[in-house]
């Protein structure tokens, strides 16, 4: 029998408890921070000669620059709704999204310039100069604003496939680490995980997530 096969369906709970900020299950067996992507992996193609992200390409950054310039609502909410913070591998825009969210959820205005108003009001001061430094970059980024769901998609691929990286870093720390009458109950947990996680994808894809 296949491993994949051999995980048990979900059932109507698995999906709600005890699941973090990232939108994973806790781990069984309290496994410490070990999930966390890099913000570009080595077949990321949006990467630079410098390193860094290029907006105009960033699947991340044209989602959010979609976002703020959207004048369509059942967009924006469906993304808002659908995505997490924790789909997003990239912190400052995870932080960035946070705000665009709130700002769509409250039916206000949620326009770069909004944006940066709530970030200027939070008194972050330099701290949130580099926050402010990726807002003018995803600004730029010269999304149509009618690709809002096209570019939330691409994120909850790239998250999904993330998923699958951290589930066998949290396998291997098991194996290493975890005692061995939890072991298979963790792998269970983790393909559960998995399964809600390809849920998820495919009720966005079908127009669900409202």
């Amino acid at each position: 029998m296949s491993a994949l096969r051999a995980v048990p369906a979900e059932g109507p709970d698995d999906d709600a408890a005890g699941r973090d900020a990232a939108g994973h299950d806790a781990a069984v067996l309290n496994f410490a921070a070990d999930t966390a992507p890099a913000a570009a992996s080595a077949g990321d193609t949006t990467v630079d000669e410098q390193g860094e992200l290029d907006p105009r390409t960033d699947p991340e950054s044209l989602t959010l620059c979609a976002l703020m310039w959207s004048a369509e609502s059942a967009d924006t909410t469906r993304v808002a709704a659908a995505l997490t913070p924790g789909d997003f591998a990239s912190p400052a825009h995870a932080e960035l999204f946070t705000v665009i969210a709130a700002l769509i959820a409250e039916d206000r205005p949620h326009d770069p310039a909004s944006v940066a108003a709530v970030i200027h009001r939070a008194g972050g001061g330099q701290k949130d100069a580099p926050l402010r430094r990726v807002l003018a970059d995803v600004v730029t980024a010269d999304a149509p604003a009618v690709s809002a769901v096209h570019y939330a998609d691409i994120v909850l691929s790239q998250s999904y496939r993330r998923s699958f990286h951290i589930a066998g870093q949290r396998i291997t720390q098991a194996a290493e680490q975890g005692p061995e009458e939890e072991l298979f109950d963790y792998m269970v947990q983790l393909g559960r995980e998995q399964r809600a996680a390809w849920n998820r994808l495919n009720a966005f894809r079908a127009g669900g997530m409202q």
